[in-house]
């Protein structure tokens, strides 16, 4: 019996293939082929088929935040064969914030709250076009796109339940593989990696202080990666990359600086603000990086005028002695342009303006420590 429900299967199979059922005639004059194929002439033996435009950044019209999901929603019955599946939503999208967000699924989605899947994809089904499945069979393209990619089975038991009784009853079982949360990934305080670069073979990587310190967030350099990165049992760790593929994602900061910012013979110390030339005070060495430098731009030097970030000081907003020096009875009442010289405050001040006997603020400090 199942060799026999195995040729009927195959034949029909091979029926759709050869474009029986699914014929191009109405997309004729409606989609150029070459959006969909990467030849001239695709067949059942080469579909040559182009990646899918989906997640293309131009169809994203809106990011959405991971608390806007619902933790878990019935997908479908499956009549007399399974049980309807109880999909793991939220463990589905955290997970997917590691690679193109809700826009893995959500694709062609509008702006404002996301639409249920069924309201683009609950109509008839129309074998002619294939470029908006019916709902089950939207279903069922995106997640054997993503399950397949890793473990190249389908397993239909790893969603679906067995229906004993062809009663459909959906309940969630906690004991599920998609009901397990994924351990936790603990990223590492640095990686050092031995390079063939001749001038510099070693480069250390401050992991935790690009994300602590420098505000990254982990799709700032981890695109588009998706289970199969780490669960693909083929992959070896020895794939051969071009010297562009190995630093295009370093080169999205870094792309103005030298070989010998990253590389040397020696492991390199963590970020030390001083050897850009500025050393940080005490009062700005507890400051965020962002609190100076844009969240979104490129981290660049700065004017060390103190009056490009502090503007609009003067003696009854100001607290002298945050500077670690306390005024006198009789400096306090100055204007600050009174010993400041044009109010640039990282230039030394001045007593000239009152002093013409050779008075110094080092030697002679309007006040105390």
């Amino acid at each position: 019996m199942k060799k026999i429900l195995f040729i009927i299967v195959f034949g029909f199979c091979l029926f759709c293939l050869s474009g029986a059922l699914y014929s191009h005639d109405s997309l004729e004059g409606d989609l150029d082929c070459k959006k969909c194929h990467t030849c001239d002439n695709p067949s059942k033996d080469d579909f040559c088929l182009s990646s899918c435009p989906r997640l293309d950044v131009a169809y994203i019209t809106e990011k959405h935040k991971l608390k806007e999901a619902p933790d878990s929603f019935v997908i479908g019955e499956i009549a007399e064969l399974f049980l309807p599946v109880v999909f793991d939503h939220k463990k589905h999208a955290s997970m997917s914030e590691m690679g193109t967000d809700c826009a893995t699924c959500h694709h062609y989605s509008p702006a404002g709250e996301i639409p249920p899947c069924k309201e683009c994809h609950g109509g008839e089904k129309n074998p002619n076009n294939l470029r908006q499945p019916s709902l089950k069979g939207a279903y069922h393209r995106q997640c054997l796109s993503c399950h397949r990619e890793w473990s190249h089975e389908t397993n239909c038991i790893v969603c679906h339940l067995p229906s004993p009784d062809n009663i459909m009853s959906a309940e969630y079982d906690s004991t599920d593989i998609l009901g397990i949360s994924h351990p936790k990934i603990s990223a590492p305080e640095k990686k050092v990696f031995h390079t063939s670069y001749e001038d510099g073979d070693i480069v250390t990587f401050y992991h935790s202080e690009h994300i602590e310190r420098f505000d990254l967030m982990c799709v700032d350099c981890h695109k588009q990666e998706n289970c199969s990165y780490c669960h693909y049992f083929e992959k070896t760790d020895h794939v051969a990359k071009t010297e562009k593929e190995v630093h295009a994602i370093c080169n999205d900061c870094h792309k103005e600086d030298n070989c010998n910012k990253c590389h040397d013979t020696k492991e390199k110390p963590p970020f030390d603000h001083a050897t850009t030339g500025w050393k940080l005070s005490k009062y700005h060495k507890g400051l965020e990086c962002r609190n100076c430098h844009p969240t979104g731009k490129r981290i660049t030097k700065m004017n060390g005028n103190c009056n490009s970030c502090h503007s609009g000081w003067n003696m009854d907003n100001f607290r002298h002695e945050v500077t670690g020096l306390y005024l006198d009875e009789i400096h306090s009442e100055f204007d600050c342009e009174d010993c400041h010289t044009d109010l640039k405050y990282h230039n030394k001040p001045s007593c000239d303006n009152c002093h013409d006997d050779g008075k110094n603020y080092k030697t002679d400090p309007p006040g105390h420590r």
